[in-house]
């Protein structure tokens, strides 16, 4: 029993075949740096600057579970299971939920995947790629709003290749589980509600894709009230150089302020002889509602040492015009409201 026990937990931990056509693979990242930000408010809300050590800064740490079976017939059983962590404090990250970033079990068809579970969104799956920065839980579309990058919980995910052509859905009954009588109420099945649809295409050198995702409020009060998103986005390969535009129109019923607001944004990234990699970047946000208009200008260096180790420099420099206060990262009251403010991280990933 002992020997079972331990040849199970080698198969786990190094993502060996159990038999043939049938596997289990742990895999990970691991992303720590030092980040330096000016005119982040102190206690006596003034002024101030911050360094401190971060964790998941130009992709999340994390650590997961992936699994498949061969049923036969070019059917295909598959489960995930991804947790995020915060190297810096040793914590479970997504609030302590020990599979924050992924949990779902689902079947792999000759038609495509349907799975069941908690999910990133289709902006996520299906816009990441045209980013220049990839979504980056540090300086990049993510700060301007981190929906593009989000997860729901209680959702049915579809997703299918066909040559070029890459097309998904999405339906949750709920997207956070976490919220009282957030998600999932009798009598009412609007609550917490998101329904997306999206495709992604490819041409040669050319790319483009596009999403549409709908959320209802997360309470009795709100279940009537929807948020929208339109998203477009295209991206060009040209040898070592890759451009990537993008824009999101943001139609809200629900938040109390920037309820409709278009985000833009454009870079390029061109790659040295495999090792070296230097991305810019703009990220624009016009509020329809106001003149809280900010911009971030990123630039960022990427070295890799192996195929699985990285360095990074990354710097940005947010401009929070008319009273805006979106920070380096994010609307987390990090930066006094109009003020402008610059942050750089230094840091090294490891992908196992």
């Amino acid at each position: 029993m002992k020997r079972s026990l331990a040849i199970a937990g080698t198969l786990l931990a190094t993502g060996a075949t159990a038999h043939a056509q049938s596997s289990v693979t742990l895999y990970g990242v691991a992303d720590a740096g030092i980040e330096y930000l000016n005119h982040v408010p102190n206690a006596a809300r003034q002024s101030s600057s911050l360094v401190r050590m971060t964790s998941g800064n130009i992709a999340g740490s994390r650590w997961g579970l992936r699994g498949v079976e061969d049923l036969g017939g070019g059917l295909k059983g598959v489960f995930l299971l991804e947790g995020g962590m915060v190297l810096d404090t040793g914590m479970a990250a997504q609030g302590g939920r020990l599979f924050g970033r992924r949990a779902y079990i689902g079947l792999d068809t000759p038609y495509g995947q349907i799975t069941m579970g908690r999910h990133h969104n289709l902006t996520f799956d299906l816009i990441i790629g045209f980013d220049p920065m990839y979504f980056a839980p540090k300086y990049s579309s993510y700060s301007h709003d981190t929906w593009l990058a989000g997860r729901t919980d209680n959702a049915v995910k579809y997703t299918g290749k066909f040559g070029a052509l890459t097309a998904s859905a999405l339906y949750s009954f709920g997207v956070d589980s976490t919220i009282a009588n957030g998600s999932e109420v009798p009598g009412n099945s609007r609550v917490g509600r998101e329904m997306s649809a999206g495709f992604s295409y490819g041409m040669g050198k050319f790319r483009v894709a596009g999403v549409f995702d709908q959320l209802n409020g997360t309470s009795a009060a709100t279940a009537g009230r929807t948020e929208r998103r339109y998203v477009v986005s295209a991206a060009a390969d040209f040898g070592p150089v890759s451009a990537y535009f993008g824009y999101r129109r943001l139609v809200s019923q629900i938040l109390t302020s920037m309820t409709r607001t278009d985000l833009f944004w454009a870079g390029g990234t061109y790659n040295f002889k495999q090792a070296l990699a230097l991305t810019g970047a703009v990220y624009k946000t016009n509020d329809r509602t106001s003149a809280k208009d900010p911009m971030s200008l990123v630039m960022s260096a990427d070295y890799r040492f192996s195929k699985r180790t990285d360095a990074y420099l990354t710097a940005s420099y947010t401009l929070n015009k008319g009273g805006s206060a979106l920070g380096a990262n994010g609307y987390d009251g990090s930066v006094i409201a109009g003020a402008n403010q610059f942050g750089a991280v230094v840091g090294l990933r490891h992908n196992f």
